[in-house]
């Protein structure tokens, strides 16, 4: 139900970029200090189409996205059935806890792939009908790009949660834990810029940096892209072993 909102809400930025004549922006861009347009990366990522989108859908409202999928990996997995004392019960059949949890982990990251396809089908229609961005350029390798990203992204978030999940069996925890960290990475990865410049580093360690939809959408720059993935998936496997290491070394308490 989210994702439908969510690919709604995208589809209708798409309807006022229609109705919104950006080059009215022209003008009001002039007013603001050129290091606040520099935050946002630049005049172009306001007042192009893709920039728009960009701002409006997957900047600072996409961290709900991430809250929602932190929330539904922390009440799916492992606290869950540990708390409705179902776990003995299912760890009792001839099944390995290896293979158990793999099974958790295949089904949030089939989970993550349909809601982000029904969120970037509902925006590829909005985008294939507005008369805005048929004039500037139906991008779709942007739209593709962001997609996978985002997937990518997104299994760093809900790895988190079952990491957090395999060590305190207890979905309050697992939930605040991941929303924390997602919140600080968040902050890192997004005001890094805000920082003095020697403290700018500290956006390496942040996988909200990695996220780079202003490249991929607003600007079509792929040259970071692989760097990204490898990152992102990098991060992805090392809190898939942990979970794995730490939850067949776990007491379940019956």
């Amino acid at each position: 139900m989210f994702g439908l909102l969510m690919g709604l809400f995208g589809f209708a930025i798409t309807r006022v970029v229609d109705v919104l004549d950006l080059s009215m922006l022209d003008d009001l861009m002039d007013f603001f200090p050129e290091d606040f347009l520099d935050f946002f990366g630049g005049f172009s990522t306001i007042t192009s189409p893709y920039g728009m989108l960009n701002v409006e859908v997957f900047a600072f409202f996409w961290v709900f996205v991430g809250f929602f999928v932190v929330f539904i990996a922390s009440s799916t997995v492992l606290p869950g059935e540990v708390e409705d004392k179902t776990i003995d019960l299912i760890l009792s059949k001839p099944i390995s806890r290896s293979s158990y949890l793999i099974g958790k982990i295949t089904f949030l990251y089939l989970f993550i792939a349909g809601f982000m396809a029904i969120i970037f089908a509902l925006i590829g229609v909005g985008m294939a009908t507005s008369q805005a961005f048929i004039d500037f350029g139906l991008y779709w390798d942007r739209v593709l790009a962001v997609f996978i990203i985002n997937i990518v992204h997104s299994g760093t978030l809900v790895m988190t949660a079952l990491l957090f999940a395999t060590v305190t069996l207890n979905s309050k925890k697992t939930m605040g834990a991941a929303l924390g960290i997602m919140f600080v990475m968040f902050v890192l990865g997004t005001f890094w810029g805000l920082f003095p410049e020697e403290q700018q580093v500290i956006k390496y360690i942040s996988t909200w940096f990695y996220l780079g939809t202003e490249d991929l959408f607003v600007h079509g720059v792929f040259d970071n892209f692989l760097r990204d993935i490898l990152v992102l998936s990098g991060v992805n496997v090392v809190l898939i072993v942990a979970s794995l290491l730490v939850f067949r070394r776990r007491d379940i308490p019956v």
